[in-house]
């Protein structure tokens, strides 16, 4: 619990101070008088004010955003703050101006992710190969004729030369309601096959959308990780390290066949054939009968599995990491936006909405992996921070960038009342989302 307030205050802390920067550094660069700039909101925790710039630093007691407070004469108490002065008001200096200020502020978030994805890529020495192991008999890839070290060459036509490109585009057919062709390679024979998008889109959106299509990674040799104690598989015998060879007669091609078999054979006697320190031996386990997600009747015998699963290496370089962080912040742009849309139509359910509590559990998850994962997670934010501000509703950077490009157009500012009015309506709309996020986060909780 700790870990992720701390690893959330960090993360927030880092993306909203960048943020927040990118409008000070080009408000300061075209002459706008700064006043105060802020991380969190609420009383200040802490002050200093810079005897050159007369800029005020602070850290509010509420770290979910931040601010930069600059002179403009529409705002009495800023001109009282600014010593009665009204050079270098925000409000006089010309459209272009203002809008490089307020857009600087997205910009130098995606900028931050592009950086962060280059780095990632650069540091990447091995990926999960994109070959797939024997499905279900009851999935969709069994129904496609998927076989076991199937390769994935491609997607719609993009190449997936890894897992995590593979989980990616099939992510994007359902999203977008593609339909999804794979291009196979299995031993040197390429075949194609086709899911209809009627059928991908009948699915729920979630991370797990390849596995829910029964696409598994290949996976060699299949270990018992773990043992409940007290479990079938415990009173049976088995023990952490096993590798699983023959269940019930039949080679264990993955760990989803041997889950298969077990679920399928509650309350009946189970012949497992295993390999202990390279010595063959065999268990009999009887699954304990258990209700499934619908009340239909399951068996489990108590033990965690871990396969062995296909790792390459790569060489990446320092150009091709560049690349690779640039296409990586565009494709989530475009998915994110794409996300927005879909909520907004109905394709995709508001659940999938996060909040604060999602947030700082994700952020203590990938904190406690180490490094690179943390860089992952603080890409990702900063990825949905730069397009969320972006979007033209107002209180947020995108409303005021709407504003003025209206005023490019008008020739004249949007009249005073309007602007308020706007700004009312905005601050429902983002209240509206929020108190959503907050919702699917207890919900999630509970």
């Amino acid at each position: 619990m700790l870990n992720s307030l701390f690893s959330f205050i960090l993360a927030i802390g880092i993306l909203v101070f960048l943020h927040e920067y990118g409008h000070y550094a080009v408000a300061r660069y075209f002459g706008v008088r700064v006043i105060r700039f802020s991380v969190g909101f609420g009383k200040p925790i802490f002050k200093w004010l810079n005897p050159k710039t007369q800029v005020e630093w602070t850290i509010g007691w509420i770290p979910l955003g931040g601010y930069v407070r600059m002179l403009d004469e529409r705002d009495p108490e800023s001109i009282e703050l600014a010593g009665g002065s009204t050079e270098g008001a925000f409000n006089q200096k010309p459209v272009w101006h203002r809008i490089a200020v307020v857009a600087a502020g997205p910009i130098a978030n995606l900028l931050v992710a592009i950086v962060l994805y280059s780095v990632l890529a650069f540091s990447q020495e091995s990926q999960l190969a994109n070959g797939l192991t024997t499905p279900s008999r009851t999935s969709v890839a069994a129904e496609l004729g998927i076989q076991n070290g199937d390769r994935v060459q491609s997607v719609n036509g993009i190449e997936t030369p890894d897992w995590s490109r593979f989980t990616w585009e099939v992510l994007s057919a359902r999203l977008f309601r593609e339909d999804l062709n794979l291009n196979l390679d299995q031993g040197g024979t390429v075949r194609s096959v086709k899911l209809d998008a009627e059928r991908l889109t009948a699915l729920e959106f979630a991370p797990d959308l390849p596995a829910q299509l029964g696409f598994r990674p290949f996976e060699g040799e299949v270990r018992v990780r773990q043992v409940t104690e007290g479990s079938a598989a415990n009173k049976a015998g088995l023990a952490s390290g096993d590798v699983l060879k023959q269940v019930d007669g039949a080679q264990v091609m993955n760990s989803g066949h041997f889950t298969d078999v077990i679920r399928n054979s509650a309350g009946k006697i189970v012949t497992i054939q295993i390999i202990r320190n390279s010595l063959p031996m065999q268990v009999q386990v009887t699954p304990d009968l258990i209700k499934g997600p619908a009340g239909e009747p399951q068996g489990r015998i108590g033990v965690a599995l871990a396969g062995d699963l296909m790792i390459e290496k790569v060489e990446p370089s320092f150009f091709s990491s560049i690349a690779t962080g640039v296409d990586k912040t565009i494709e989530i742009s475009v998915f994110s936006l794409a996300a927005m849309g879909s909520m907004l139509t109905g394709d995709l359910s508001w659940k999938n909405l996060s909040g604060p509590v999602t947030i700082a559990s994700a952020a203590g998850e990938s904190s406690s992996l180490g490094i690179l994962p943390f860089l992952g997670f603080l890409a990702m934010v900063s990825v949905s921070l730069g397009i969320l501000n972006l979007l033209p509703i107002p209180v947020l950077d995108g409303g005021h960038l709407m504003y003025y490009f209206a005023e490019l157009i008008r020739g004249k500012p949007l009249g005073e009342a309007w602007q308020q009015m706007g700004q009312r309506v905005g601050l429902v709309l983002v209240g509206l989302m929020t108190c959503l996020a907050f919702f699917n986060d207890l919900q999630r909780l509970l």
